[in-house]
Order: structure tokens, then C-alpha cells, then sequence
């Protein structure tokens, strides 16, 4: 098959459908949801983390260095408890692992006893945020950074972590994390034709909807970006210094200039990640990881650019309701010779509208009937 096909997908109050493609097409063209920031994690994704040969390496290297003889505190442990377990195996004295999904945590258990940590791993089930620690842990680590850095809650999270659980002088594992935006032209990251899901992706998209109670604009991944298709440099927005002042909600005005002629649909967005201080960041634009650039889109048909042309643009970073989720938002320009083009985006982690642009409206394209 090549193109794209429709595809029929039950939400909470409706029916939905959703342009997918094959993995046998141009991979650019496949789309995946964002997922790290809804409890729809499973076994595949549990595996697919696990794979991530440049992520676990950092890690394991500096939990090897600050585990040793101290307290740890593991947020986000998941079912196979990795580094709470390479905490413990490097010698931490008691290791504290918080998991919020009941089955996870139940496999938590399970896996640290076949290990013969019990004694020195405690699996809580719960909301690192509601748990109570005897003592404050002298290091935390955590895997809960999003495809944009703080998507996920670790901004809130860790910043509860470090007023309540952790030590003053603790070391936190990941060191700080920032989200990037560059410019980019949607016609060479996508060259196989229109964009949409892959197939594998919508039972996720469907469990996306359903935790949230209806379907809504979805954060849209490119996994198989190509850098060809930046336009810029990258800029780096919503700082977060885990183990410092760290401010979950900010604003960042920046600029990008324009490398080269091409059209301008919208930005990609990533991570950088400093797993330990001194050493050079993770980045999901540039590196293959298990994290993927998230396509915001501004222009359904493009805005023409060329070398020299710039963006200045203010980005904000505001919790949502829950407290925990940030929501983002974009406002800004485009500078050419012929004038200037206000430009916007907006994505929050639950309140979006459904179908809200051209973008939304050619992978969702056209609306369920209610009540099917």
C-alpha cells in the first residue's frame, strides 16, 4: 500500500476517524502520539524504553558513581524497577522505588524479590507526590522527562521531590533537561505524502482519548524526522534544573534565524537532556532515542522563507489543572523583506479542542457522530 488510508477508532462519545499509514511507507510520513504524558503504558513500551542503549548507559554510568552507600529515591520505577535495581546492585543502602500504575507496581514487586532485593528495595504504590519517605534520600532518579522535557510532570514533580523527599545537597539523576524548537519544513520531513498515524500507534491513540474522556488534538510525534528539514538552529526553551531553582511554569522570548530557502509549516520540538552535569546533553533532534519530535503546526500551506529571515517568538510553560501537566504556548513572528507574520500555537495536556486546525482536521478528517 502506499498513500494513506482512514481508519475507524471508538472514543468515549463518539466515532472517530483517523488518517494512518503503513509501516511499509516513506517513514517520515508515520505519526505516533505523544503517550508519555497518559497512563497507557504496556509491555511494548516498557521494552521500547528499555532499548535505548544512549539513555541507559548514562544513566547506569551515573547511578554507578552516586548510588553507592547512600539513600535513593526512584520516581517513575515502572515494572521491571531497572534502576532502582542498578541502585541497589551498585551498593545504595535502601532504595525507595515509587510507581503510580497498580499493575506496574505489583510487577515492581515481583521483580526486585526474583532479584533478592527485597530486603533493601521498597516498592510504593502511589503518586511520589502523596508518598511520605522515613527519611530524605540523598539521590533521586527518574524517567518521567517528555518528548518535550517537561511534558510529563517533571517540573512539579521532582520540584515536590526536592522541598520534601530529598536531601538539600542531593544529587538528582537527570541533572536538568530543556525543550528545543526549530523551524521546519513539513514538505522534506514528510516526503512520503500526507502525513498520519501508523497503524501500530491507534490503539495508544484510542487509550489517549480514553483517559482524557473524549478525543482531543493530540500532541503528533514524527519519529523518523530528517534533519534536512530543519530550517534553523535550535532554540532552547523551558529550563528545568532539577536539583536547583527549578521553575515549572515560565516564559522564554527567543529567536531563530532561517538557514535556507523553504517553506515554513510549523516547528519541531525536542529534548535535550543532561543526564549527569558534565556531560554533553541527550538530544532527541539530532540523536536516535526514545524520545521523538513532536510537529507543532502553524500554516496548512506554508509560509515561503529564505536565508536570513527570522522568528521571534515568547514561549510560555503554565501547569494545568491537574497541577502536575504543563500546557505550552507559543505566540510570535515571522520577519521577511516583504513584512511581518504573527504566528501561533498553542497544546495543553487535556483541554484542547478537537479538529481545531487544518493540521487536526487532515488526520482526524471528518467528525464522529455522537453517541456511536
Amino acid at each position: 500500500m502506499t498513500g494513506s488510508a482512514i481508519a475507524r477508532l471508538t472514543a468515549p462519545d463518539r466515532e472517530v476517524l483517523v488518517r494512518t499509514r503503513q509501516l511499509g511507507d516513506p517513514a517520515p510520513a508515520l505519526l505516533v502520539p505523544s503517550l508519555g504524558e497518559y497512563p497507557v503504558y504496556d509491555d511494548r513500551l516498557y521494552h521500547f524504553m528499555l532499548d535505548d542503549q544512549l539513555r541507559n548507559d548514562r544513566y547506569a554510568a551515573a547511578i554507578a558513581r552516586h548510588a553507592p552507600g547512600r539513600t535513593v529515591l526512584d520516581i517513575g520505577t515502572g515494572q521491571e524497577a531497572v534502576w532502582a535495581l542498578a541502585a541497589a546492585r551498585a551498593g545504595a543502602r535502601h532504595v525507595w522505588a515509587v510507581e503510580v500504575l497498580p499493575e506496574a507496581a505489583r510487577q515492581a514487586r515481583e521483580t526486585v524479590s526474583r532479584a533478592g532485593f527485597a530486603d533493601r528495595v521498597t516498592v510504593l504504590e502511589g503518586l511520589s507526590t502523596e508518598v511520605h519517605l522515613p527519611e530524605r534520600a540523598d539521590v533521586c532518579v527518574s524517567e518521567i522527562i517528555g518528548n518535550l522535557g517537561g511534558a510529563e510532570g517533571a517540573g512539579a514533580v521532582l520540584r515536590d521531590a526536592r522541598d520534601r523527599l530529598v536531601r538539600r545537597d542531593g544529587v538528582f539523576i537527570p541533572h536538568r533537561s530543556a525543550t528545543t524548537v526549530v523551524a521546519l519544513d513539513l514538505d522534506h520531513a514528510a516526503p512520503g505524502g500526507r502525513p498520519g498515524f501508523a497503524e501500530l500507534a491507534l490503539p495508544y491513540l484510542e487509550h489517549v482519548f480514553s483517559s482524557v474522556g473524549r478525543p482531543f488534538d493530540v500532541r503528533a510525534c514524527i519519529p523518523a524526522l530528517r534533519r534536512r528539514a530543519h530550517l534553523s538552529g535550535a532554540a532552547e526553551v523551558e529550563p528545568l534544573d532539577f536539583g536547583g531553582e527549578l521553575v515549572p511554569e515560565s516564559s522564554q522570548d527567543r529567536e531563530l534565524v532561517i538557514t535556507r530557502r523553504g517553506t515554513l509549516h510549523g516547528f519541531a520540538l525536542g529534548v535535550r537532556l543532561w543526564v549527569s552535569a558534565a556531560e554533553s546533553p541527550i538530544d532527541s533532534l539530532t540523536q536516535r532515542c526514545n524520545w521523538f519530535p513532536v510537529y507543532a503546526p502553524l500554516s496548512a500551506g506554508g509560509l515561503p522563507v529564505t536565508r536570513g529571515d527570522r522568528l521571534t517568538f515568547s514561549f510560555s510553560t503554565t501547569l494545568s489543572n491537574d497541577g502536575v501537566h504543563p500546557d505550552y504556548r507559543l505566540d510570535g513572528h515571522l520577519h521577511t523583506a516583504s513584512g511581518s507574520v504573527p504566528l501561533s500555537w498553542t497544546s495543553t495536556h487535556h483541554d484542547d479542542g478537537f479538529r481545531a486546525n487544518s493540521f487536526y482536521r487532515a488526520l482526524f478528517p471528518m467528525a464522529g457522530s455522537p453517541g456511536r
